[in-house]
């Protein structure tokens, strides 16, 4: 790979859409190559900070009204695609276009999409935008990045490999990789993807609140899932089932739910404290005679 190669890769290297061969080729050139480095460095730095600032500017949720006005856009936009297709295709594919619908309306769920973006986002290995820090430092790190306060569940004998922003489907995730020691295997640590996505309107269906956790296999991982208040917890890793269930058992409590931010009234609003009152019987004796 040569410099100029680099350039239309940057970005889809640092969202993570490059499988491993491509990523290990642009890992291979900038070690090696100095300028590379630093501008990929750059660029990661900027879109984090981009990334920050729309997060700060997009703080407040929208209004229920203008989501159900998308949604019905959505679909409107969806049913008018589709009787256009069905308009150009004829009387002979109508009768595939009829089979699709079916199969549109019994397509996998909301949930199921979250899994298999889950699983995706896991095997492509995202580049990190925090490392080397510990479960403290990343909760604060996502402190002015989300929405609301990520509690993170400490994981017994694992450390923390990075973090970084994400998404699972229109969900914001803070996104954590922890690594796992093998047991019996010097050297060799387990993966494990941990995404936390704000679903305080409960929009993420089947997901049982904690202590339940429910396992499912998903492109050949396993996924471990559950609800603490208005987050939903997707734990990745290439385990078996039972193998996953056993790492979970190290976990601690699920972290608190979110706490809302404290409000405090200005200062004109605020009731006034009781002065206590003046001992008249100190303030008749003169300074000089006071013990």
């Amino acid at each position: 790979m040569t410099c100029p190669d680099l350039d239309p890769l940057i970005y889809p290297y640092l969202d993570g859409e490059l499988d491993e061969a491509e990523r290990g080729h642009i890992e291979a050139h900038v070690s090696s190559c100095g300028a590379c480095r630093t501008r990929l460095s750059r660029e990661a730095a900027f879109q984090g900070a981009l990334r920050r600032s729309v997060h700060l500017r997009t703080r407040a949720p929208a209004p229920e009204a203008l989501r159900e006005l998308l949604r019905a856009g959505i679909r409107k936009e969806n049913r008018r695609v589709q009787m256009i297709s069905w308009a150009r295709w004829g009387t002979l594919a109508l009768v595939a276009a009829s089979a699709s619908a079916v199969w549109f309306e019994l397509r996998p769920g909301h949930r199921e999409q979250i899994l298999e973006d889950a699983a995706l986002r896991y095997q492509r290995g995202l580049p990190y935008e925090l490392t080397d820090v510990s479960r403290d430092d990343v909760e604060r790190w996502f402190g002015d990045k989300m929405q609301v306060r990520v509690p993170l569940p400490h994981l017994s004998g694992a450390t923390i490999a990075g973090a970084r922003l994400s998404n699972l489907r229109e969900h914001d995730a803070a996104y954590v990789v922890y690594q796992l020691p093998e047991a019996g295997q010097r050297g060799a640590d387990r993966r494990l993807g941990l995404f936390v996505l704000d679903d305080a309107e409960h929009e993420i269906p089947s997901v049982a609140p904690w202590p339940e956790v429910g396992v499912r296999s998903v492109r050949g991982f396993s996924v471990a899932s559950w609800r603490s208040g208005g987050l939903v917890y997707e734990l990745v890793s290439d385990m078996d089932e039972a193998g996953l269930r056993r790492a979970i058992r190290g976990l601690d409590d699920a972290p608190p739910a979110p706490r809302p931010a404290e409000v405090v009234a200005p200062a004109h609003q605020r009731p006034m404290l009781p002065i206590p009152p003046r001992n008249p019987t100190l303030e008749l004796i003169p300074a000089g005679f006071q013990n």
